[in-house]
């Protein structure tokens, strides 16, 4: 008798934006990096898009998943937080917010392993009391500035320190880490539940993980986006979390992964 396991279905979020076609120059369009499915893809994991909708769509989303990405974008709108809006936000979206803090409290409820990155990482702190500068180089003069042609950008990095203990100095198999720099825009308070595990070398907040028994963590930096090929090891781990999870039944997982043959 044989075993056949498919592959972990993997939410991950989108950015609603306005972007030129030939329907014309601001077309309402879902978007997301092509990095993100290829990451999950060669991770083993089945890449499934949410879009953003009702909260209602909420439980029927997770129910499809095993496990959720939420991907980066535009700014949070401050209001989303608690603070007053600073003039400061871009691309801002409120129904986005909405619908993503939503999920992922819906997701906590359920032990959903769950993974933020940039956008990502900060509504995963929003959705949990955490709070954001809407300024970050007010605070962190020094950090490298979000500023350039796209290659320059991308071609920024800073040193990240991470703790010891931390699930992402286990994956990385370090505790040192040099990122990219795609975000103006930055944590200062980690969500109830959450705990700091990564600082930059100007002491901002660059990683955070789950305190309790829910498998969900976050980094302001996009490992997607780097040439470095130990990025794909974030991707790999946790699908294969998500995977062994799955196999394990912990979510009461679904019995159609599962057929006997000969």
């Amino acid at each position: 008798m044989s075993t056949i396991y498919k592959k972990p279905r993997i939410g991950i979020t989108t950015w609603r934006r306005d972007l030129p076609t030939f329907l014309g120059e601001k077309t309402d369009l879902y978007t997301l990096g092509e990095e993100y499915v290829r990451c999950v893809i060669e991770a083993g994991g089945l890449p499934i898009l949410l879009p953003h909708g009702p909260a209602d769509n909420i439980m029927a989303y997770l129910d499809l998943l095993d496990g959720l990405i939420v991907s980066g974008g535009g700014d949070i709108d401050p209001l989303s937080y608690g603070e007053q809006d600073q003039g400061k936000s871009y691309d801002v979206r409120r129904s986005a917010d909405y619908f993503e803090i939503n999920l992922v409290q819906e997701a906590s409820k359920r032990a959903m392993p769950t993974m933020g990155i940039c956008r990502g990482f900060q509504l995963l702190q929003a959705a949990f009391g955490g709070k954001l500068a809407q300024d970050l180089h007010a605070i962190y003069p020094e950090h490298p500035k979000n500023e350039g042609d796209a290659a320059y950008i991308l071609g920024q990095k800073h040193r990240v320190d991470l703790e010891e203990d931390s699930i992402l100095a286990e994956i990385y198999g370090s505790t040192q880490r040099q990122v990219n720099t795609i975000h103006h825009q930055c944590v200062t308070k980690a969500g109830d539940g959450f705990k700091e595990i990564g600082w930059s070398e100007d002491g901002m907040i660059e990683a955070v993980q789950s305190q309790s028994d829910w498998f969900a963590f976050g980094m302001q930096w996009h490992p997607e986006k780097m040439e470095d090929p130990t990025e794909q090891k974030v991707f790999d781990y946790f699908i294969r979390y998500v995977g062994d999870q799955v196999l394990r039944g912990d979510r009461g997982g679904d019995k159609s992964y599962f057929r006997n043959g000969c």
